[in-house]
């Protein structure tokens, strides 16, 4: 058994023991809390991290299909198309009309099928002999026409000019392809019908297929700019996304892919595009990679290649430290109220038992004081009642002392009584809503009689001077809320208790052996009047003021305490001042202690209601 064999504990080891348990019964309570808590806001961001993963995800999936489209839109062209000149077949006259082809037109922002390729540089075509031709020039155009000069042109006009031009940078910029240049050496075979590329020339992108044009297959193709042509397709959808924080876009060219070998041999370094998703669906706007924000590569969302044939390219989407969510928020601010709660309610548990704690100490120390104060003058009591009884006292002075040494012990006795059962009817009161003290109205001077009447024996007896003031403007047309009974008996506690900690003392100074009783206006209170018994005893510290009325408090041990006492005065005399709707406080003094009551006044002149009796 946990509990066998264990030796009574002091006050202090059972509140250390209280304390203990109390300690790990909360941290029984944190600790599977903080464990959910914790597994708890994890999924919340994990679920939040989801859905812009899944966002991102969605996005790259529109980026793809719409890459594949702008493939079949570009693969709908025709072959005719790639020569200046495109064959017609009229039925009306039945003959075949040469007219400009449909991508013979200078402007790369003029749609050629259902929408403008952005980033396009213009169109070429390679016969299987390699010479080359683009439809923006009515002829075919060899290598050494394209090396000559504009002044050997002798162009014509500035369209021509501006066609010779144009065509010339397409013919140069495709002969840095080594794809090309290798595609035309080995011939020119068949391949899947949908428009293939190559990489190898940074900064663009050389689109092209291989269809067969009568008996003939050639090669056919269109040259657009790398970043315009991405920008987009990928800034099209990336402007209509949903994401509720700017998001960084990385578009990374990767050389470890070994599909883009000619690619790889162009580029010293991997390329990166950079592309900034505003918030609240602003234009997609492209960095450079010295203005992307740090920040925004704190929480990484989704990294996915592109499909064939991009799938060099890899798109990663970076943003800030995600934002708190409203569900993260609530269940947040939640658990913080749940905490709140639990310690709370733990804190409140633990006053509680501690302040159990130290009733049931003071009540052992109000049993023990009790029976001291019980047995002492009982057994003296008894002594001198069977000396009397047995005739061994036969001087009369000495038994008429005997007598009054009963008699005295017997009233203190009585008094001690009186206290206790008054005690328990003020505490039946607070219960039953019975009133055991009922104030009335009674003028400063009775009261001044009162304490004098009331205490002059005792003070006279202990060689103590009084010094009562009743301050101005205080007169006779002043009367004070009280209960003269418990208003006496208020005062006598209060001497007897100075008496007997000024005794115990053993304080010889003779100057110090007075009682200060004043009567004052309570400051900025025309209806509160102050009595304030000042003493220059011992004093006792701020501390032991905050509890000298708290039932069956003592100050000092039991065992080692040389004043006689239960620790139910001063208690008493809280709980009587209340029942007359005053207070009382304790203040310290060099030398001494000062308590003050506050009572309620009235001017007999003014016509007032009659105040409110305490239940």
């Amino acid at each position: 058994m946990w509990f066998k064999n264990k030796h009574l504990m002091t006050y202090a080891q059972r509140k250390q023991q209280l304390r203990l348990q109390a300690g790990a019964f909360l941290l029984c309570l944190l600790i599977p809390l903080s464990i959910l808590l914790y597994f708890g806001f994890a999924q919340l961001k994990q679920n939040q991290l989801s859905e812009y993963q899944e966002q991102a995800r969605s996005l790259l999936s529109q980026i793809d299909r719409q890459m594949f489209k702008r493939r079949l839109l570009s693969s709908s062209l025709p072959v005719e198309a790639f020569n200046y000149y495109q064959p017609v077949y009229n039925p009306l006259t039945e003959e075949t009309l040469q007219i400009p082809s449909v991508l013979s037109h200078l402007d790369p922002a003029r749609p050629t099928a259902t929408r403008p390729i952005q980033g396009l540089v213009g169109y070429f075509q390679f016969d299987a002999q390699g010479r080359f031709n683009s439809p923006i020039w009515p002829e075919p155009l060899s290598a050494e026409d394209l090396t000559k000069s504009t002044s050997e042109q002798q162009k014509t006009s500035v369209e021509l000019q501006q066609r010779y031009d144009q065509a010339k940078f397409i013919y140069q910029t495709l002969a840095k392809s080594n794809a090309l240049q290798t595609k035309l050496a080995a011939g020119l075979s068949k391949e899947n019908g949908l428009y293939q590329i190559w990489f190898d020339v940074p900064g663009y992108f050389i689109f092209y297929r291989l269809p067969k044009v009568g008996t003939e297959r050639k090669l056919q193709g269109y040259l657009v700019r790398r970043d315009p042509y991405l920008l987009s397709l990928v800034g099209e959808y990336l402007s209509q996304s949903q994401f509720d924080t700017p998001v960084l876009l990385t578009l990374d060219a990767d050389r470890s892919n070994s599909s883009n070998k000619l690619y790889n041999a162009m580029t010293a370094q991997p390329e990166q595009l950079y592309f900034l998703l505003p918030h609240a669906q602003s234009n997609v706007r492209r960095l450079a990679e010295a203005d992307t924000p740090a920040e925004l590569r704190a929480q990484p969302l989704y990294s996915s290649a592109l499909r064939w044939p991009f799938n060099n390219y890899t798109l990663h989407f970076t943003t800030r430290t995600l934002p708190m969510s409203p569900t993260l928020f609530y269940s947040a601010l939640f658990a913080l109220l749940l905490v709140l709660t639990i310690l709370g309610a733990c804190y409140g548990f633990y006053r509680l038992s501690v302040r159990q704690l130290a009733l049931a100490e003071q009540r052992m120390n109000f049993v023990s004081s009790v029976s001291h104060e019980l047995k002492t003058p009982l057994t003296a009591i008894r002594m001198y009642a069977e000396m009397l009884r047995a005739g061994t006292v036969v001087s009369t002075e000495a038994q008429q002392d005997y007598y009054g040494f009963i008699h005295s012990e017997s009233e203190r006795l009585s008094r001690l009584i009186d206290n206790i059962l008054l005690l328990t009817r003020l505490n039946q009161e607070d219960h039953t809503g019975l009133p055991q003290v009922k104030p009335d109205y009674a003028p400063v001077a009775m009261l001044a009689d009162i304490i004098r009447s009331k205490t002059s024996t005792l003070l006279e007896k202990q060689d103590f001077h009084l010094n009562m003031v009743i301050e101005a403007p205080l007169s006779e047309e002043l009367d004070v809320l009280v209960d003269q009974d418990a208003f006496a008996q208020v005062v006598i506690n209060i001497v007897e208790n100075t008496v007997k900690f000024f005794r115990a003392e053993g304080i010889s100074d003779p100057a110090r052996r007075q009682l200060d009783i004043t009567f004052r206006h309570a400051a900025h209170r025309d209806d509160k009047l102050i009595l304030e018994i000042r003493d220059y005893g011992p004093g006792v510290s701020q501390q032991q003021c905050d509890k000298l009325f708290e039932l069956f408090y003592r100050g000092g041990d039991e065992l080692t305490r040389t004043t006689q006492g239960t620790g139910i005065g001063l208690a008493l005399v809280a709980q009587l001042v209340k029942a007359q709707q005053g207070q009382i406080t304790a203040h310290q003094m060099s030398p001494g202690l000062a308590l003050r009551l506050t009572l309620h006044t009235r001017h007999t002149g003014n016509e007032m209601p009659e105040p409110k009796v305490l239940a």
